[in-house]
């Protein structure tokens, strides 16, 4: 494979795994969650359902250690996307965040702001701290979470499909 093609497949392969991790099934017996509505611009701007959910964490209770780490992760994923997008991201476990911060890395680097590699260590430090205390301890208020951004972004994705199709129609033929 031409080697400058590698970090697109790892993009790609990313996305697609994205895709396939989002499919699980909410428990029907999770305790029911409110979250917060977001702000219209973030509804017409999300890309993944993860985007409409929360964008920050309560790191209140976490090892001072960790909350270094959220600082560093704060910055560095803000610079790209929403941190919506990765604390309701269905990964929980480092593997799966190593994989993803890799994909980052190479988007990072590709405008012009690498992360470091204790960048990288803080951010998964934080991500695989996190996951577990949010998204494992808690899991059935996660997936009811999950599930709730879900319905919205589907409700999103129909509201851009209404106004897409109520827009005039370029005329293909002169």
């Amino acid at each position: 494979m031409d080697r400058r093609l590698l970090p697109l497949f790892i993009i790609l392969f990313a996305g697609a795994c994205a895709a396939w991790q989002s499919t699980s099934v909410t428990p029907a017996s999770s305790p029911s969650v409110a979250l917060p509505e977001v702000s219209t611009e973030r509804r017409k701007a999300a890309l993944f359902y993860s985007d409409l959910g929360p964008d920050t964490v309560d790191v209140s209770t976490y090892p001072s250690d960790i909350k270094r780490d959220y600082t560093v992760y704060a910055q560095a994923c803000a610079r790209c996307h929403t941190l919506a997008r990765s604390i309701n991201a269905p990964y929980v476990n480092r593997a799966w965040w190593e994989f993803y911060v890799a994909s980052m890395r190479v988007r990072a680097k590709l405008h012009g702001e690498p992360l470091t590699k204790q960048e990288v260590r803080s951010i998964l430090d934080f991500l695989e701290y996190d996951s577990k205390n949010r998204k494992v301890a808690r899991a059935a208020e996660f997936e009811t979470n999950r599930s709730e951004l879900k319905r919205r972004f589907e409700a999103a994705f129909e509201e851009r499909m209404d106004v897409l199709q109520k827009q005039p129609q370029p005329r293909l033929i002169p």
